[in-house]
């Protein structure tokens, strides 16, 4: 009971204190973001089932295992939202990444189009 206590308390200070990110850009600040909210809250979740199992002190391992796959799903969040076009030039530097697809659908409702961009620019 001790080092549960201790272990609370040491990720309740530890997130007391004020972090920031840093990064090359605004896409890998949010990437980093997004993978450690989903981390934080793939061991909340995983606490959580672990305080409804039968036997709470024998399941620790479910926070972790809560923690890696929100650690997985964040960071594919962020990867998947971060890029928009497969190819986009920015102040003259040419960036590949993941198109993200787009649905759209019309004013009256009866048409749903996708439109995926393959190629995006600021003039």
């Amino acid at each position: 009971m001790r080092k549960m206590m201790m272990a609370v308390m040491m990720v309740g200070g530890l997130s007391m204190l004020p972090m920031q990110s840093q990064a090359a850009d605004f896409e890998v600040q949010n990437t980093m973001e997004d993978t450690l909210y989903g981390g934080m809250l793939g061991a909340l979740v995983g606490g959580g089932a672990m305080l409804i199992s039968g036997s709470p002190a024998s399941h620790w391992s479910y926070i972790t295992t809560g923690a890696g796959i929100g650690i997985i799903a964040g960071a594919i969040y962020g990867v998947a939202s971060a890029t928009h076009a497969l190819a986009s030039l920015d102040d003259g530097q040419l960036k590949i990444g993941v198109p993200m697809p787009e649905v759209a659908l019309s004013a009256d409702g009866k048409v749903v189009s996708m439109n995926t961009p393959l190629f995006e620019s600021t003039f």
